[in-house]
């Protein structure tokens, strides 16, 4: 009789083995009646050995509860572990770009280039992983979880890691940034007030920030950033990452800025400007300007007048000109003596690799003559003067090659330069994409010049196209 209503129980198991379900049909008057034990050997018999819930199967069997899928055993779902993760209490990224006004203004004030902190300060706080949990199917088979992955320590300079592992402070005071998985705190040289021609040059190594003015023959050298609230007059700025000019600059046809980063200023006057990255401002006149980058000269009143702009990425600009036809030169592209240059390289590059490969066959003669007489050429001047020439020309290899690479991302950046006026554009414009050259004799408005095989082309522009 067990065994004949032992038949009837049916069981379904879930496609992941997490749950298992009973089914009585009614039995028989001649079946006899279902118990928990009858139940427990049929879910044995079934392979299910884990959740089962022992008082839901007593209510069933109590209950009478037939023809019902019922839930019967459930296993228990891993949980994963948790990776360790560090919470950060600074700014990891600044924007250094001037937010855009309602009116199309610049806002140049908006430009945030360091995050400052003081000595002791609590810059970062580690959350250690937490452990996962194994599950477990209805079946006992084991489901592994994902187990939590602690993170190295933060490596940097100018911090320091309290004794509990998990804090780190700064050390000192200055300015903070995050370097791809480095933390790093570097100095800031501080002036609250203008940098006057009688305290004297500023040569340091990390940030320089001046609140004031900063007079005329007053030079600034930094190894980061230079970042100026008022009017720099005709001085000399020189800055290994980015120049922030939030009031603009009257360069006197004296004035200098050179920068391996980018550039954003209110405007220039009268200025020479030597730029790795992009340049923003709102107005360049009469200036002299080599950028690497893309010049974006932008603002309801954005212009560019008078001068030479030579921009490799591209020049965007609200006004090019103006309509006392003054003289504007604008340059976009590698230019003709990039490539000239490279092509030269490249020749010398050849050369000097065969050459260095006759070189090595020459001293490969005399180990041979060595091992084969027996005498060492060590000393010998023949052999003394190809080591000389190899060192020479393999430095010399080194320096060409670094800069044919350097030519080579310039002309790569430069191509499908264009430039791009947005408002108005003047007689005595004079627009240089690579080699070619094109003269304005009429006005025109919302235009973009670009380079065709033969000759500049022009199309409709207007803002927002790339």
């Amino acid at each position: 009789m067990p065994a004949l209503i032992k038949e009837r129980v049916l069981v379904r198991v879930s496609y992941d083995d997490m749950e298992a379900y009973l089914t009585l049909p009614e039995p028989g008057a001649e079946e006899g009646e279902y118990t928990v034990s009858i139940l427990m050997e049929v879910l044995g018999d079934k392979g299910i050995n884990t959740g089962i819930d022992q008082a839901r199967l007593s209510r069933i069997v109590a209950g009478r509860m037939y023809n019902e899928e019922i839930l019967i055993a459930r296993g228990r779902k891993p949980v994963d572990g948790v990776d360790g993760y560090y919470d950060y209490n600074f700014n990891t990224n600044l924007d250094r770009k001037p937010k855009l006004l309602p009116d199309g203004s610049v806002d140049y004030w908006s430009v945030n280039s360091i995050e400052p902190v003081v000595a002791g300060q609590v810059i970062a706080i580690y959350h250690p992983a937490i452990e996962g949990q194994d599950g477990v199917t209805v079946k006992g088979k084991a489901v592994i979880a994902k187990k939590g992955r602690e993170q190295l320590p933060i490596k940097g300079k100018g911090f320091e890691r309290m004794n509990d592992n998990l804090t780190y402070t700064a050390s000192i005071d200055g300015k903070i940034e995050k370097q791809n998985d480095r933390i790093v705190i570097l100095p800031v040289h501080e002036i609250f007030g203008n940098a006057e021609v009688a305290n004297g040059n500023i040569n340091f190594r990390g940030d320089v920030i001046i609140h004031g003015n900063v007079e005329s023959s007053v030079a600034i050298k930094a190894t980061g950033n230079i970042t100026i609230d008022g009017v720099a007059e005709a001085c000399e700025l020189e800055a290994g990452k980015d120049i922030i000019l939030r009031s603009g600059m009257l360069g006197g046809n004296k004035g200098t800025v050179k920068t391996k980063g980018n550039i954003t200023a209110k405007f220039f006057e009268f200025t020479s400007i030597d730029c790795e990255g992009t340049i923003q401002a709102d107005v360049l006149m009469e200036c002299t300007v080599r950028c690497q980058g893309k010049v974006v000269v932008d603002g309801p009143r954005g212009s560019v007048i008078g001068g030479e702009v030579s921009a490799v990425r591209g020049i965007e600009v609200s006004a090019l000109g103006n309509d006392a036809e003054k003289k504007t030169e604008v340059f976009v592209g590698a230019g003709l003596e990039v490539y000239s240059r490279l092509r030269v390289l490249e020749k010398k590059i050849q050369a000097t690799r065969e050459n260095l490969e006759k070189i090595e066959g020459g001293l490969r003669q005399f180990e041979m003559l060595e091992k084969e007489r027996g005498v060492s050429y060590a000393k010998d001047a023949r052999r003394l003067s190809l080591l000389r020439i190899k060192i020479k020309d393999t430095a010399t290899l080194a320096s060409d090659e670094a800069e044919a690479k350097k030519l080579k991302f310039l002309a790569d950046a430069a191509q499908g330069a264009c430039v791009s006026v947005y408002g108005a554009v003047y007689p005595g414009v004079i627009i240089n994409i690579d080699d070619m050259k094109f003269t304005l004799k009429n006005m025109g408005r919302a235009v973009e010049f670009y380079k065709m095989p033969d000759k500049i082309s022009t199309r409709p522009c207007s803002r927002g196209v790339d």
